[in-house]
């Protein structure tokens, strides 16, 4: 019998440090993180963050950045597994992708956090924007390969009401009907499609 390891434990110090990064910014803002708190959630001693990370702002860039990466990869496999080919297949994925619940806000509150803190950071704004736009873009081609009239202003509002639904919760702690925010992609597709 074999005892269960620590996915964190086996991986190194560097990587350990950014991945414990992107998992404080939710609960603490990218302005509050510090050597110390990484050091003591990552469990590695101050010294070993600031050896890799002499800054708080290269330590906060660099977790960004891995996190537009794992966000990146992590669409790209899910759309190679279940590819966008109808208007229920994109607003299927959309409900799946927005947050609709204060309880499952924590990666919209890690992104806002990443924006919020791009526009203070002028060797991570571009790179942002550019994540940003990369959801509406993958939204647009499955839109164009379905031949809708305006794909590119389709997907522009499809994401709007994401972003705005997200932001609705972490705002005012609603919960959102997941069915009606699916019929409410459907007809936006159906009204600009």
């Amino acid at each position: 019998m074999t005892a269960e390891t620590d996915p964190m434990e086996e991986m190194p110090a560097r990587e350990k440090i950014l991945r414990t990064t992107i998992d404080l910014v939710p609960s603490h803002g990218s302005d509050r993180i510090t050597h110390r708190l990484v050091a003591d959630a990552a469990s590695v001693s101050p010294g070993t963050v600031t050896y890799h990370f002499d800054s708080i702002d290269t330590l906060v860039r660099e977790a960004f950045r891995l996190y537009m990466d794992d966000y990146k990869a992590g669409l790209d496999a899910a759309l190679e597994a279940r590819p966008l080919m109808s208007a229920e297949d994109v607003a299927r994925f959309l409900v799946t992708l927005a947050t609709t619940s204060p309880e499952t806000s924590e990666l919209a509150r890690l992104e806002y956090a990443m924006v919020s803190h791009a526009q203070r950071d002028a060797a991570l704004l571009d790179e942002v924007g550019s994540w940003s736009r990369l959801l509406e873009r993958r939204v647009e081609e499955a839109l164009t390969d379905m031949q809708a009239k305006t794909p590119r202003a389709t997907a522009n509002l499809l994401l709007t009401v994401c972003r705005g639904t997200e932001f609705d919760v972490m705002t005012r702690q609603v919960t959102i009907d997941r069915t009606a925010l699916h019929q409410r992609f459907l007809s936006l597709i159906g009204e600009t499609g």
